[in-house]
């Protein structure tokens, strides 16, 4: 006889989330608080005010504690004036990236732009005869009798290129340069590339490039018309639009001035420039990221060894030009919050277990069960009681985390001798000073090895929880396998292991002082 039991587990989970929405509501409101709070924090959201505060206060605490055998009560001085200079940092780029442009200013940028761009018209070029004649000059430059692959696949890209322009309407700069820089890309693979004509084409791309300016102008100016009073600065333009234009007015102002177009010309296009560079959507996006590595390097160094904090620095730079900060600190938010709550859960338990062998008998079966469980299923009943997204993915994370916690905790708590205990009832201790001043203490190193596990299982999950919509890294090894980009898959394990290593190193410390 078959006994579904997945039917009756899914009839449970049916019947728990019926009889307890408002509980799980109300725990789905909770964990993402935390959850978004601790990722504000680590990303020093400049939109609130507590994550610098919070972040003022581990500075103090960890300047005036950690450093308080080395420099005694100086500490807290240099404590105090670390975070009153990081207070003066934050006031200045709340300053800056709250300021708002009024849509007069706009509107004056956006005329100065089409005033310039009608201009340029004046100046551009009619037709792409410079372009047609580098391309034919190329064509016939390239060597003859060699019927390699690379040199056919060229001839075939200058040959449609030249096909294309004939049909481009006029004014399509831009195009034309997009025709050039793939001729050149194409020649640019041949083992002897005919450097004159190529350089001449390098020259005719930049011009073309540069008088693309008309067009990008329009739009630039179309968007700064659609300024309100709300907008701030860094908000107008997004990075890909501001980092064409300002590619083009660069480009732009070596071309003309090659060119000897009206000085008054150029003086008004770096006007231009000098005025759009205060747009730019990536000011100060630096400051976050460099504040969070240097205190994660300080206290790597300070609780382990200058190689970790070394390492950490490097790895979180790499991290960075990787372009994955941002998921990094939502997978530490996670893990972080994860084994917060694992903590919170398993020490008790764990002291429980150890102090009476009834509670030790129910609690040692669940905790098999909870460990020899495969990962992924744990995903299935987080999903179906708080949905998709992170709660479900942290629900998952600390239940698979929690074991080591409370057993570890009840081993450190078993282990202590029985001289101690006795001494300690011997001078009069009630259970509780006895537990708080004798036994956790000496059992603290156990425990905090029950801590490094717990977060390596916690880092473990949550690259799993990306299943679920739980983001950080865990989305971009997803991404990496769905897509078959294997190098984004790379990229984001070679994250994973960064943190991981940062996280074990630094608890193995903590564990070993």
């Amino acid at each position: 006889m078959e006994i579904p039991v997945g039917e009756y587990f899914d009839a449970f989970i049916k019947w728990v989330l019926e009889h307890g929405k408002g509980f799980f509501d109300l725990l789905s409101t909770v964990l993402n608080f935390v959850i978004d709070a601790l990722e504000n924090v680590l990303l020093l959201n400049h939109a609130l005010y507590y994550p610098a505060i919070v972040f003022a206060l581990i500075v103090l605490v960890f300047i005036g504690f950690g450093f308080q055998k080395q420099l005694g009560r100086k500490a807290w001085i240099v404590a105090l004036a670390l975070v009153a200079a990081f207070g003066a940092a934050e006031a200045f780029r709340y300053q800056t990236l709250e300021r708002a442009i009024t849509p007069e200013e706009a509107e004056a940028q956006a005329a100065e732009i089409e005033a310039v761009g009608e201009e340029l018209e004046a100046h551009a070029p009619e037709d792409y005869v410079a372009a047609i004649n580098g391309l034919q000059a190329l064509q016939e430059a390239l060597p003859e009798g060699d019927d390699s692959e690379v040199l056919k696949d060229a001839r075939d890209e200058v040959s449609d290129s030249l096909r294309r322009l004939q049909r481009l309407r006029a004014g399509s700069y831009d195009q034309v340069a997009d025709q050039i820089e793939d001729v050149l890309a194409a020649v640019r693979l041949l083992p002897e590339a005919p450097e004159a004509p190529l350089e001449q084409l390098e020259a005719v791309r930049d011009r073309y490039r540069a008088f693309s300016l008309i067009d990008e102008g329009e739009r630039i100016a179309r968007t700064l018309g659609r300024v309100d009073e709300s907008a701030l600065r860094m908000s107008v333009v997004n990075e890909r639009s501001y980092d064409r234009y300002r590619e083009l007015l660069d480009t732009g102002a070596r071309v003309f001035e090659e060119d000897g177009l009206p000085e008054d010309l150029r003086e008004r296009l770096d006007t231009i420039s000098s005025d759009f560079a205060a747009l730019n959507p990536r000011v100060l996006t630096w400051y976050p990221w460099a504040m969070v590595i240097i205190l994660m390097t300080l206290m790597a160094a300070r609780f382990s060894s200058i190689g970790l904090g070394i390492f950490t620095a490097l790895g979180m730079l790499l991290v960075v030009s990787m372009g994955l900060w941002y998921e990094t600190m939502e997978s530490l938010a996670l893990v972080l919050a994860a084994t917060f709550f694992a903590l919170l859960i398993g020490i008790p338990a764990g002291v429980l277990s150890a102090k009476s062998k009834g509670v030790d008998r129910v609690v040692r079966p669940i905790l098999d069960f909870m460990q020899t469980m495969p990962a992924f299923v744990y995903l299935i009943p987080a999903v179906m009681l708080f949905g998709l997204g992170k709660v479900p993915g942290l629900m998952a994370t600390l239940i698979f985390a929690m074991p080591p916690a409370v057993r570890l905790t009840s081993l450190g708590i078993r282990q202590v001798p029985h001289e101690v205990v006795e001494a300690a009832q011997a001078f009069g201790s009630t259970p509780w000073q006895m537990l708080v001043k004798a036994q956790l203490p000496i059992a603290l190193p156990t425990i905090l090895a029950g801590l490094n596990q717990t977060i390596m299982l916690a880092l473990s999950m949550v690259v799993i929880g990306g299943m679920i919509g739980a983001g950080g890294l865990g989305e971009i090894v997803l991404q990496g396998i769905t897509q078959l980009k294997i190098g984004l898959g790379f990229e984001g394990g070679l994250g994973v292991v960064i943190l991981a290593i940062f996280l074990d190193r630094l608890t193995q410390a903590f564990g070993k002082k």
